[in-house]
């Protein structure tokens, strides 16, 4: 990070311009309200983009021991052609305090490819992934990852139903879908 970075808050709503760094840990943000706060570095968080190409991927062996400790978190079919999937953390783990965000969201967007596959695979014409508002790191992950599929449309889902934080994605040729898994 650097002087003019724009960045969001981690652990609290709001973002800002980076001013000054007051000292090896703690820097001077102008907030969008027009307020400087001094800032821990590390709550900090660079704004835009955050590129899938910049995450660190969990290595091979740490992301099995994650998998075994993960909850079976099955979503309900609403309709035989239709799939609601959750993608908050604490739908799919029950010990998810020690991971960084960067485990967490890999955990997130591998369950995110496991349930697209399977949508693919079973003949499902539309998935809902419910994957907040926050900071929006995980709807642009998903949304890179949705863009490198053919066959595939998505948006927002319906706000009425999920509010700002879900992506309806429509399958709509299964032979190119499946070429991108």
């Amino acid at each position: 990070m650097k002087v003019g970075d724009t960045v969001r808050f981690l652990n609290e709503k709001g973002e800002g311009v980076i001013k000054a760094f007051v000292s090896s840990v703690k820097a001077r943000v102008e907030t969008t309200e027009g307020f400087e706060i001094e800032m821990p570095i590390k709550e900090l968080v660079p704004l835009p983009p955050i590129s899938l190409k910049d995450i660190k991927v969990l290595a091979h062996k740490e992301a099995v021991s994650y998998q075994l400790q993960t909850k079976s978190f099955e979503s309900k079919a609403h309709a035989k052609d239709e799939m609601i999937v959750d993608l908050h953390i604490e739908k799919l783990m029950e010990d998810y305090y020690g991971l960084t965000n960067s485990e967490k969201l890999d955990i997130q967007t591998t369950h995110f490819r496991r349930k697209l596959a399977m949508a693919i695979n079973g003949h499902i014409t539309k998935v809902v992934f419910i994957h907040g508002v926050g900071n929006g790191v995980l709807r642009q992950a998903i949304r890179e990852l949705l863009s490198t599929y053919e066959g595939i449309v998505y948006s927002d889902a319906s706000y009425k139903q999920f509010g700002a934080g879900a992506t309806e994605v429509r399958i709509v040729s299964r032979n190119k879908s499946r070429g991108s898994l």
